[in-house]
């Protein structure tokens, strides 16, 4: 009977545990690259679109407002993802990794806000411009008001966060790079693919 109990015990200690070797469930990387996806082509399509002409800026701007929304549409899946996977039991980290691990929460909010604020922004000042706008002939975003000053916050407050957001996602991708070629630990192969 000792024999059977200490085969079952080395039989469980081999089996790998994604929560204790810090692996996050695969829907979290998916929905991190997915996102990383879409903000950068919707900061490219934004960037695109102030260049262009007025009367030449519908359809990008239809292009940029789908993107953004797409953005806006996975931000919930990704949060829930995010806090289950945060909630499964985890190894302690190193002592010595306590600040690392602090200032990368801190990042990891501030970029969490943003992609919620930065097409909230955006909602706001195209649902203010005093007439519904139509969206690549999908759909129209309504019309909550005629309201000039509060259209051009909201996008001055869009533009400027998104300028922010892509400046703090190009640190959050330097400092993976750090973990993966200075530190040498695996914070970044977690989120690649078949690893």
């Amino acid at each position: 009977m000792s024999v059977s109990l200490q085969n079952l015990s080395a039989s469980a200690s081999d089996q790998p545990d994604t929560a204790m070797s810090g692996r996050p469930h695969w829907l979290v990387p998916a929905l991190h690259w997915a996102m990383a996806a879409l903000i950068i082509a919707v900061f490219i399509v934004g960037k695109v679109m102030e260049d262009l002409p007025r009367d030449q800026r519908l359809p990008v701007m239809g292009w940029h407002i789908l993107i953004g929304l797409s953005v806006l549409v996975l931000f919930l899946p990704r949060m829930i993802a995010v806090f289950v996977n945060a909630r499964q039991k985890r190894a302690q980290p190193p002592e010595n990794a306590i600040k690392t691990n602090l200032a990368a929460r801190i990042m990891q909010g501030v970029l969490y806000f943003l992609m919620l604020a930065i097409p909230l922004a955006g909602l706001t000042a195209m649902t203010t411009i005093g007439h519904n706008f139509p969206v690549l002939g999908l759909f129209s975003l309504p019309n909550f008001a005629d309201n000039h000053e509060l259209h051009e916050l909201a996008e001055n407050i869009h533009g400027t966060m998104a300028t922010v957001l892509i400046i703090l996602a190009g640190l959050h991708a330097l400092a993976a790079l750090w973990h993966h070629f200075v530190v040498k630990d695996d914070v970044l192969r977690r989120y690649l693919p078949g690893r």
